[in-house]
């Protein structure tokens, strides 16, 4: 984790999630792109997804039907293709607080980065929230590999529903990794607090509430973040590709002194509301002799990440 200052950081408790959120990505540029040619847009889609077809006639916000991901209503006679979709680019200006800010892990230098952000082109499905999460995830890095292919100035790809800002050649990276670790490296972010005036920390996930599901947090002290982090990645992973298998009240392996995960440490688990805004449900994994806190020590401000190198 990189070096941040120390800042005292309010939050909102009142601030709920929804229950579902649009996927959607923004490809930042700092200078506007040339409009993709919508054809080119379809024929990169097409090898990812099969058979689209673009049914607008503004080249500024092609939106493509999918044949292969289709939604069902109850007042449609048949399944309806879900739409992916695309806006810009536009000029891009966004106002992010501090506590997103203070969460951008995997770009050095991320907040100056989207500071020097002009323009955007969003990618995003029209109909989706109706597929199984795993359609929703396949659809939503097709759009942006599709994208990337015609937009190669793009230099940073950030997520809003989890304050996600990654690198494309980090998004090209994980293909190798297969759609379940690529989607949580491009849309689930891993956040690192430390508690205010204690040595508590909290490190949890944000994005599977996006569709419905729980994201994972860890109130610990006493073992270093960096393997937590690593941990509550690994915990994501197994919850997306096993349909999200963990029940309340179930262990769990947890990690050594060394940040590997053993099968002789168990953990016990727990859904219940997030500690860290937005409040929406989280699977809760009670660390044994690292665990920290209670219910009751919901605190009012923290602290954003710190040096870990501080003593």
């Amino acid at each position: 984790m990189s070096n941040k200052n120390d800042k005292v950081l309010d939050q909102n408790l009142n601030e709920k999630a929804p229950e579902q959120q649009l996927l959607m990505a923004q490809l930042l540029f700092t200078e506007k792109p040339k409009q993709a040619d919508p054809a080119n847009l379809q024929a990169a889609l097409e090898k990812l997804v099969g058979t689209v077809g673009n049914i607008s006639d503004n080249p500024e916000q092609p939106s493509y039907a999918v044949e292969k991901f289709k939604a069902e209503f109850q007042d449609s006679p048949k399944p309806i293709p879900v739409l992916a979709s695309y806006i810009g680019p536009y000029e891009f200006s966004i106002e992010l607080d501090d506590l997103t800010r203070s969460q951008f892990w995997d770009v050095k230098n991320g907040e100056e980065l989207m500071n020097t952000c002009k323009y955007s082109v969003s990618a995003f499905g029209m109909l989706s929230g109706a597929l199984h999460y795993k359609q929703q995830a396949e659809l939503f890095l097709a759009q942006i590999e599709a994208a990337l292919e015609c937009y190669p100035d793009c230099r940073a790809i950030y997520v809003p529903h989890s304050g996600k800002l990654t690198l494309p050649e980090y998004f090209c990276d994980g293909r190798q990794y297969g759609m379940a670790q690529n989607f949580i490296r491009t849309a689930v972010n891993a956040r690192f607090f430390r508690i205010n005036n204690s040595g508590d920390m909290i490190v949890d996930t944000l994005g599977f509430y996006a569709f419905g599901a729980a994201d994972v947090q860890l109130h610990f002290h006493g073992m270093d973040p960096n393997h937590v982090v690593e941990y509550v990645y690994n915990i994501a992973d197994y919850q997306f590709q096993s349909e999200f298998a963990v029940k309340s009240g179930d262990t769990i392996d947890g990690v050594d002194g060394n940040g590997r995960i053993q099968p002789y440490i168990q953990w016990r688990t727990q859904y219940e509301d997030s500690l860290i805004q937005p409040i929406r449900t989280v699977l809760d994994i009670n660390c044994g002799e690292f665990a920290a806190g209670s219910r009751e020590d919901v605190w009012s401000e923290f602290i954003d990440p710190f040096n870990l190198n501080k003593k």
